[in-house]
C-alpha cells in the first residue's frame, strides 16, 4: 500500500466527486469557505499528484453545488430561490481551468451516458421532461434509447454503525482491540479484501475525535491515523473507495488518498 497523493487547502472540503471516465484518476472537489461564505472548486489528479486548478468558477454562489464530473468536466447546479431545496439551472466547466463551457437554465443534471452525453431534466408543471445534453456544446436532443458506457467507476462508501445495531459492539471490540483501548461511537466500514477499513469517532474532552483505521484480514495493523480532532460532532462519511483507491479527508481541509493493492 502507498500514498499516493495529499494536498491540504485553506476552506473546507464540503464534497469531492471522482471523473466517471475510469481512465481518468482526477477529482472535483467543492471548497467552503464559511466566514466569507464564499464556495470553490478544486481538482486534483492523484496520477500526477498534482492540483490542477482551484478558484471560484463563473456563476457559483454560496449556495451552488458540484454535482457531477466526467471527461474532465465537471457540473455545477445553481439555486435560484435558495429557500428552496430544488436546483433550478446548470452549468458545465472545463476542469483544467475552470472556464465556463455553457449554461441552461431551468434544467438539472440526472446522470452522466458517456463521454459526450448527460441526461438532462427541466420541469413542466408537476413533471419533468428529460432530454439529452452534448457535454461539449451543451445542445439539447430528443431522449433516445442508448445504454450507459458499459466501462463505468466502481464507487463503494462505507456503511455506518451506531450504537444498538447489531453489529457495531462486535466491531467496537475489535477497534479497541487494536487501537490499545479506544471505545467508539460511531464506525464507518469498507472492505477491499484483503483490506477491512475503519474510520471511527471517540469522545475525547467532550469533543469527538475521528480516526482511520486499517488492518488486513489476517489481523496485521497497516495504518492507524487521526483524522481530525475536536469536532463538534459526528459528520457525513469522510472516506471513499473508487477501484483500489481509497481517499479520505482529513481536518475537514486535507484531501488524501491511499492505493490499495
Amino acid at each position: 500500500m502507498q500514498k499516493h497523493f495529499s494536498h491540504l487547502f485553506s476552506q473546507h472540503i464540503w464534497r469531492v466527486i471522482p471523473d466517471a471516465n475510469p481512465g481518468i484518476d482526477q477529482w472535483a472537489i467543492e471548497l467552503r469557505d464559511t466566514e466569507e461564505k464564499v464556495a470553490s472548486v478544486a481538482i486534483v489528479d492523484q496520477r500526477t499528484e498534482t492540483l490542477i486548478w482551484q478558484g471560484v468558477p463563473e456563476g457559483m454562489d454560496w449556495w451552488a453545488s458540484v454535482t457531477a464530473f466526467s471527461n474532465s468536466r465537471f457540473f455545477v447546479h445553481h439555486y435560484r430561490y435558495p429557500d428552496l431545496p430544488e436546483p433550478t439551472d446548470l452549468s458545465a466547466y472545463l476542469a483544467e481551468t475552470g472556464a465556463l463551457l455553457w449554461s441552461l437554465p431551468n434544467y438539472l443534471m440526472v446522470k452522466v451516458i458517456d463521454d459526450v452525453t448527460i441526461e438532462v431534466a427541466t420541469k413542466t408543471a408537476v413533471q419533468f421532461t428529460y432530454q439529452f445534453c452534448n457535454v461539449l456544446t451543451g445542445l439539447l436532443s430528443p431522449q433516445q434509447e442508448r445504454h450507459q458506457s458499459g466501462e463505468q467507476i466502481i464507487l463503494t462508501e462505507p456503511v455506518r454503525y451506531k450504537t444498538g445495531n447489531r453489529f457495531f459492539e462486535k466491531l467496537a471490540s475489535f477497534i479497541k482491540s487494536e487501537s490499545g483501548g479506544h471505545e467508539p461511537i460511531a464506525i464507518d466500514y469498507l472492505e477491499k479484501r484483503p483490506y477491512i477499513i475503519f474510520s471511527y469517532y471517540i469522545y475525547q474532552q467532550d469533543k469527538t475525535v475521528q480516526y482511520l483505521l486499517i488492518v488486513t484480514d489476517r489481523g496485521q495493523l497497516v495504518l492507524h491515523e487521526k483524522l481530525s480532532e475536536e469536532r463538534a460532532g459526528i459528520g457525513r462519511a469522510t472516506m471513499i473507495l473508487k477501484e483500489s483507491t481509497l481517499v479520505y479527508l482529513k481536518n475537514n481541509n486535507e484531501f488524501s488518498s491511499l492505493t490499495l493493492s
